[in-house]
This record gives C-alpha cells, structure tokens and sequence, in this order.
C-alpha cells in the first residue's frame, strides 16, 4: 500500500490519486493528514503539501486539488522533458510539476466548465484546448506524467510495480444510418435519387436502383464482415445504433421498420450493442430515456453503453443524463475534428462532475481518433500514419487506442475498396 499525507483529504485529492495508482501501478493508495501516521509507516509514501516535513519524497502541491467550485486559473505551459506540463512546483520537490493537479484539470475537463467559444453545433472548439497551441493534442500527456513520475518515484521505492499495459485497440462502430438505400420511405429514396441526379452523382443512382431491385447488396450492409474481422483479431468491439425519431441532424431509418429491427438483433446476437444517442435528446432527459427504452426492448437487454451523435456534449449535463438512465459507460469524449486526447489520456477514468465535487459511476472511455478525422487525412495511406503515431502511444506508455468507425470505412462500393483495405489490414497488424 502507498501511504500519501496531505493536509487536507479532499473528494478531489482522493479521485486523482485513487484514479492514478489504480491506472498505472498495482499498488492501493491511502490517505493520512496525520503526521505521526505518515512516519510511522514503513512503506512507499509521499506527501503532497505545501511545504516538505523532512527529507521524504515531497510533491508541492497547487491549490486546486483543495478548492471547490472554479476558478479561472492563469496557466503557462512549460516542459517536463519533451511533453508539456504546468502547475509548476518549487525547487525542493522531487519533481517539477504537481502532475496529480494537472491531471485532475484534465479529466475533470475543468477548462470546458469556463467560459469558451463554441462551434456552430454547440460543441467545444477544439481551439479552447490547453495544449492546441502547442500542437500537442496527439500526446496523452497525463499517461506520459504518470510514467515520469513512477521512474522517479521507483529510484526511491523500487518495490513499487508498475501495471502492465499491452498495446490495445478497442473499436466502435457508430450507426447514424444502418443502410445506404435499403429500408427508406419512397419519398425519401426518389428526394435523394433526384439529388444524385442533379449532383451528377451517377454511381450512387445505379447503386441506388440495384440495391431497391435486389441486384446488389446494401452497401452498408458490412456488419458481418465487422464482427469476423474484430473476432478473427480478439478486438473488443462495440456496436451503436441511432435509434430515435427523425430530426434534422438524426436521420436514420424508421424505428419502425422490420428490416432495420432484424439487422439489430442480428449483430447483437455476435457483439455487444448499444445507443447512439441522438442530437436532439441533447438537454432531454426523457427523450434519451425512451430511446434507451425502446433499444433495450428489442434487443432484449440492459443498455449500458452510449455515445452521444455528433458529440453535442454539455458539462455536467449530458453526463448526468447518462448516468440518470442508468449508463455505466461512455465514448463521446473526443475532439470533433482532430486526433487526440482531449482529457489528456486513453485510459478509461470515472467522470469527476465539479458542480457537486463528486466522482460518478459513468466510465469514460477517450475515444483518439473517429472515421471522419481519418477522411480529413485525405488518403487511406496519410490516415493509416496517423493510426500508426496513435499506435505508438501504446507501446510506450500503455496507452489503450480507441477508434470509432462508420458503416462508409468498410462499405463495400468499389471506390471504397483502399479504405475498406486499409481498415483491415491496422486491425490484422496492430497486435503484431
């Protein structure tokens, strides 16, 4: 056990410690702001204070940790080696920086609680991030933090294990349409087929007619091939339908309809399948429940996954609607148009709501990457060096990498075919 004394044990002093050792070492951590406590123990500690009691590894600590509420914190970004850190500690630490207050800020995602511009849809601009200017949103700076501190902190408690941490890849595939052509109103195929048409989108109007007449398959329809290649590689994958009514940003097929019903219970007989929660059930509590509801009814089991469409969160309150509907899990946290870690890590961590300074039961799962941020790459081949840097991370700090695809990465159309290839080919080597 790893003793730390403090002279104050707050709700957020025991998150982030709690969070950090459980994460990254296989030691559990208490807490003491008992002096003679803290002494008398013979094992690893350290104290993280204000000033140091003695010679013992003594970490400064910042008032954050400390405070409830929010303050609007002036914070300068400085180097810790090679990776950008701050919150900077005075010369007598056994580091440099209070990285426990560092990476409270970032899971809390306390910057998205101040006031920020938003994007067109509401959502946070990836612009507002701390590390944006330095352009080091690819790094997961509060997983490289945590094993500077450990080399360090092992020199003086070499009986401290770290937890192994294998590269791994999670995937999810989100469904905002579960087919391309199949299963839509006639009103709204022959809209869209007008479209084609005034778009000169010729390919898509042929695709269209022989898909309606039986003469080519969906080419949304990839959900097998999804599953066999996650099964072949043992990928942890997760499925995740919109499953709500129209509106003008959710604009899937009818819930109504059978085809689309069996295509649901079809996969969720193979992998787990969840809820796309949809742009409009944003703020509605109820909304989210009765697509949750519906979800679960057809396919016969408790939701426990969700992912908000289009990534319209707001804090704490999107999150509070997940965990009022009884979600334990989520993957919405992501930058809406970059690769990265917009909480600083890929590790799963509790979501910490400031309002009520307390830690939830709603897992966050980072997600680093989407279908649409690899699109913006322009070829398969720039999109699969992305993947490979993000894939790096794994191999020197542990870091999990966690994509989040569509139905169009694999869709079997012929122009896909590069991308649909070199899909399949990360996921055969990324455990090699």
């Amino acid at each position: 056990m790893i003793l730390v004394y403090t002279h104050r044990i707050t709700t957020r002093v025991r998150y982030v410690f709690t969070h950090f050792f459980n994460t990254y070492t296989d030691h559990e951590v208490s807490f003491t702001n008992v002096l003679e406590t803290f002494i008398a123990h013979s094992g690893p500690k350290l104290s993280y204070t204000k000033k140091a009691l003695g010679n013992e590894f003594f970490i400064q600590s910042h008032v954050l940790l400390f405070e409830q509420g929010l303050k609007d914190y002036d914070i300068s970004l400085d180097l810790w080696g090679d990776t950008p850190a701050f919150f900077a500690c005075v010369e007598n630490s056994a580091i440099p920086f209070d990285l426990f207050a560092a990476s409270f800020y970032m899971l809390s995602r306390y910057e998205e609680y101040m006031p920020h511009l938003k994007d067109h849809m509401g959502r946070f601009n990836t612009q507002n991030s701390l590390l944006f200017a330095e352009d080091k949103l690819k790094l997961p700076v509060v997983d490289i933090w945590a094993q500077q501190f450990l080399d360090r902190f092992l020199i003086d408690f070499p009986e401290i294990q770290k937890k192994a941490h294998p590269p791994l890849l999670k995937t999810v595939l989100e469904v905002p349409e579960c087919f391309a052509y199949q299963s839509k109103s006639l009103l709204r195929s022959v809209v869209e087929s007008l479209l084609d048409l005034i778009s000169f989108r010729l390919g898509s109007l042929v695709d269209r007619m022989a898909v309606r007449f039986g003469v080519r398959k969906d080419p949304y329809d990839v959900y097998d091939d999804w599953i066999a290649w996650h099964q072949k590689q043992h990928i942890s994958t997760n499925v995740l339908f919109l499953f709500a009514r129209p509106g003008t940003h959710d604009r899937n097929i009818s819930i109504f309809k059978k085809r689309f019903q069996s295509k649901i219970k079809q996969v969720s007989d193979y992998v787990p399948v969840s809820l796309l929660a949809s742009f409009q059930s944003v703020g509605s509590v109820d909304m989210l429940e009765e697509e949750r509801k519906r979800l679960g009814l057809l396919i016969h089991r408790q939701l426990r996954i969700v992912r908000q469409h289009h990534l319209r969160l707001r804090f704490p309150d999107s999150y509070r609607d997940f965990t009022a509907c009884g979600y334990q899990h989520d993957y919405s946290l992501q930058f809406t148009d970059r690769a990265g870690y917009r909480a600083g890590t890929g590790f799963p961590f509790y979501f910490y709501d400031l309002s009520s300074e307390q830690r939830t039961s709603l897992q966050i799962h980072p997600v680093a990457v989407s279908e649409s941020i690899l699109r913006k790459q322009g070829t398969p081949r720039k999109a699969r060096r992305l993947l490979e840097t993000l894939k790096k991370h794994g191999t020197l700090y542990g870091t999990p990498l966690t994509l989040v695809a569509l139905p169009t990465m694999i869709d079997n159309r012929k122009n896909n075919s590069p991308w649909r290839r070199m899909f399949r080919i990360f996921l055969e080597e990324y455990v090699q």
